[in-house]
């Protein structure tokens, strides 16, 4: 950024009694809400200044809002509507201190695209844009703080009406919204402490005026305020044009995992805390996105897909095996059967009963049939034919050579 705005990075905080104050641990005294303030008096003073900055960034949108609220540096942002590729958002507390960073809403983004999609297909998108046209933000009243429409958000997840939506030969990046453009059905934030009063104020006073369908929240624990629960939220267009929040089902609901019935997914739906976050010291795993599927009557996901498929195929093999050893039973005992018809008078008991065990152990010759009917011509070949090789010990020894005399050449 320019070089006066890095000035301000430096400055130490002042308490409002004039002395200095003491920072939290792990705080960045640049970052507090009053070194803030200053940065967006100063911005507010020098507005070609700190424009000839964000411009010298290599990220920098012409077509976006930027808000002199918001940091915006070379890899990181406090802008969460921003975020190109690349650009990591950081979220700072009043007192400037960092918020830890959380992989789990983007495990859950991703998650989500990937079940959904399964449901409605390629029209589930995650971390894109979402651009209208700027009467709505000045409609809503949802401007920058130099007074701006702001008219980009950044929502976690999305689901469009159709495929073609989506498809950037029809919206290349740098076109600008237009007021016929499609309204995604479904949309998904997922709450931070910074994002949360705007996701539930703004953001969904937005979304309620451009008519999506289905509003989804969802608030890892602790979001809202301090001690809100884990919770998914589902916000549905009523006849009047107003959201309404929908009750949990009952019957498929746990303490943990309220289900709700999605319009747009049609199905019942929840978020599934992973049970080894429990036991974990730090965030532990993500919570998984699941739809109820009636024909199945389980919870699906993309790992428990994959799961039951493992399941399925191993079932599967399990039954194949079965019966083909069926069958081979079957022949070999239709096989000892033939064996007893056609030579129990022609061999003693005891090598029958050799040779059926011998069947039962090492399987049955490829011909048994035929050798049978050879052994009733036959009989003396009966070990040749009937038992394996290493079983054929009947057969008359072969003589050896007597030895030579001592001293013989």
């Amino acid at each position: 950024m320019d070089t006066a705005v890095r000035a301000w990075t430096q400055m130490a905080v002042p308490a409002s009694n004039g002395r200095a104050v003491e920072p939290r641990p792990n705080a960045d005294p640049t970052m507090t809400r009053e070194a803030r303030e200053a940065r967006i008096a100063w911005r507010l003073e020098h507005l070609d200044e700190w424009q000839r900055g964000l411009e010298d960034l290599a990220h920098y949108d012409s077509g976006y809002a930027y808000d002199i609220a918001h940091e915006y540096d070379y890899d990181w942002t406090t802008d969460p509507d921003y975020g190109p590729e690349g650009i990591h958002l950081f979220e700072f507390d009043e007192d400037g201190v960092l918020y830890p960073d959380d992989d789990r809403p983007q495990a859950i983004e991703l998650y989500m695209r990937d079940t959904a999609r399964n449901l409605v297909g390629n029209r589930v998108v995650y971390q894109t844009r979402y651009g209208f046209v700027p009467e709505i933000a000045e409609c809503l009243g949802l401007r920058t703080r130099q007074g701006r429409p702001s008219n980009t958000v950044k929502p976690d997840l999305i689901v469009m009406p159709s495929e073609k939506d989506l498809d950037p030969a029809r919206l290349p990046e740098d076109r600008q919204p237009r007021p016929d453009d499609a309204v995604p059905e479904l949309v998904l934030e997922i709450l931070s402490e910074s994002t949360a009063a705007r996701d539930l104020g703004d953001k969904k006073r937005l979304y309620e005026y451009l008519g999506v369908r289905e509003y989804l929240v969802y608030d890892l624990g602790d979001k809202r305020g301090p001690g809100s629960p884990r919770e998914l939220l589902l916000y549905r267009l009523g006849e009047s044009g107003a959201y309404r929040q929908i009750d949990a089902t009952p019957r498929l609901s746990e303490p943990k995992a309220q289900a709700i019935w999605s319009e747009v997914f049609d199905a019942h739906i929840r978020m599934l805390p992973d049970t080894r976050e429990e036991s974990m010291a730090s965030y532990g795993q993500a919570p998984r996105f699941q739809w109820w599927d009636d024909a199945q009557f389980r919870w699906r996901d993309r790992e428990t897909d994959i799961e039951h498929e493992q399941e399925r195929v191993v079932r599967e093999n399990d039954r194949i095996t079965q019966e083909r050893d069926r069958a081979v039973q079957e022949r070999t005992n239709m096989a000892i059967a033939l064996l007893h018809t056609h030579l129990g008078s022609e061999l003693a008991t005891a090598r029958l009963n050799r040779i059926e065990a011998a069947w039962h152990q090492d399987g049955l010759p490829p011909d048994a049939v035929d050798r049978i009917l050879k052994v009733r011509e036959t009989p003396d070949a009966w070990h040749a034919l009937l038992l394996p090789d290493e079983l054929n010990d009947d057969r008359p020894p072969v003589p050896r050579e007597p030895p030579s005399p001592k001293g013989s050449w």
